[in-house]
């Protein structure tokens, strides 16, 4: 779930790399929703199929800390 993905951020220096494939989903929407700054590489196509190579979170933005604040970990809606 993409807000206990920005948890989890919250918790590191950042930036960090990101490279389970829910995880760089789940940074995408947070991405797209404005609450962190990322980069996200293209899935590279590959002879069995897509292989996701690792993205990067940069930076929670203030959006994405007003959303931590909003839905704090614990709060049942969080993973």
């Amino acid at each position: 779930m993409p807000i206990s993905l920005l948890h989890r951020l919250a918790e590191h220096d950042l930036p960090i790399a990101v490279s389970n494939g829910a995880d760089v989903d789940a940074l995408r929407v947070l991405s797209l929703a404005g609450h962190v700054k990322a980069t996200i590489p293209r899935p590279v196509r590959t002879m069995d199929g897509y292989e996701q190579p690792p993205a990067t979170a940069i930076a929670i933005t203030s959006l994405g800390r007003s959303m931590m604040k909003r839905f704090p970990r614990g709060s049942g809606l969080t993973a």
